[in-house]
């Protein structure tokens, strides 16, 4: 049963130089560790249970040799320095979902063990159920089930203090080519429930939202030319923008504005932007609280 938001996925050419950048965009970022076995290593931005993932290849032959998922990610390096690629739900029966998965006609990879060797040493592991097999660059999330209960984990890894005023994740949107097909995909496979649709004419889309928890994804289909059918152009089927929740919009906009980021008015929210080629490629919205 999918329970909540888990984290988002930054892909990052260079790890080193992203956690650099991030920390000048206001965020407390530390080192990961390394995935055993598939030639990526991660930098963490912690909130709560909830983070956002800054993900690079370490090695290329391994990450080439893992499987499909390592290929896909050094593909996109061949083009892109960075991007948003993916995002994951948690849930508290990940075998139950893949039965799901299964009755429902959507195919699945997993579920299957994962683990980071952490630079203290520790061991974090997990499993994923993977929709179509790999986790990037598609209209849909990964699930994944933690092997270490949520306490212990946050005691590894404790939530960050951001200057930026960030406290947690609340939203993504995602760029669907077909809305229908998304809606389907959502409420029947996923077993979500919608909340509502409606056409956002400044991206000019059609949306439809869904909610787990207090965090909501957004599908969004171009109705006409515009930001999402652009972003499909380029990118094909694939989430667009995370949402975050900040304790004063306006002291983040200052702290951003004196570290020399340039930040736009949401088109959308009641909030502001950092543009993609602020983010290594990744959109950002933030949000106060209540939005």
């Amino acid at each position: 049963m999918i329970t909540r938001f888990d984290h988002a996925v930054i892909a990052v050419r260079d790890l080193d130089a992203a956690m650099a950048r991030f920390r000048k965009l206001g965020f407390e970022v530390h080192p990961g560790g390394r995935h055993t076995g598939l030639g990526t290593y991660n930098a963490i931005i912690r909130f709560g249970l909830d983070y956002l993932e800054l993900l690079s290849v370490a090695d290329r032959e391994e990450a080439m040799a893992s499987g499909p998922s390592g290929q896909v990610l050094v593909e996109f390096f061949e083009r892109r320095d960075g991007g948003l690629v993916g995002y994951a739900l948690a849930t508290s029966d990940i075998v139950a979902d893949a039965e799901r998965f299964r009755q429902t006609g959507l195919e699945a990879v997993g579920p299957f063990p994962m683990e980071r060797l952490r630079p203290d040493g520790r061991l974090l592991s997990w499993r994923l159920l993977v929709p179509g097999g790999v986790p990037w660059l598609h209209p849909w999330p990964f699930l994944i089930q933690w092997d270490v209960p949520d306490d212990e984990r946050l005691s590894w890894e404790r939530p960050g203090t951001h200057p930026n005023g960030a406290t947690r994740v609340v939203g993504i949107a995602v760029a669907v080519a077909d809305l229908e097909r998304g809606l389907h995909l959502y409420e029947q496979q996923l077993g979500l429930e919608l909340q509502g649709r409606d056409e956002v004419p400044e991206l000019a889309a059609r949306r439809a939202r869904f909610q787990v928890g207090g965090f909501t994804i957004e599908l969004l289909a171009p109705a006409g030319d515009g930001p999402v059918q652009q972003a499909i152009e380029r990118d094909g089927e694939h989430p667009l923008e995370v949402v975050l929740q900040v304790r004063n919009l306006e002291q983040s906009r200052r702290t951003l504005e004196q570290a020399g980021i340039v930040v736009e008015p949401a088109p959308c929210r009641a909030g502001i932007v950092i543009p993609e080629q602020q983010a290594l490629g990744a959109r950002l919205a933030l949000v106060p609280a209540g939005s």
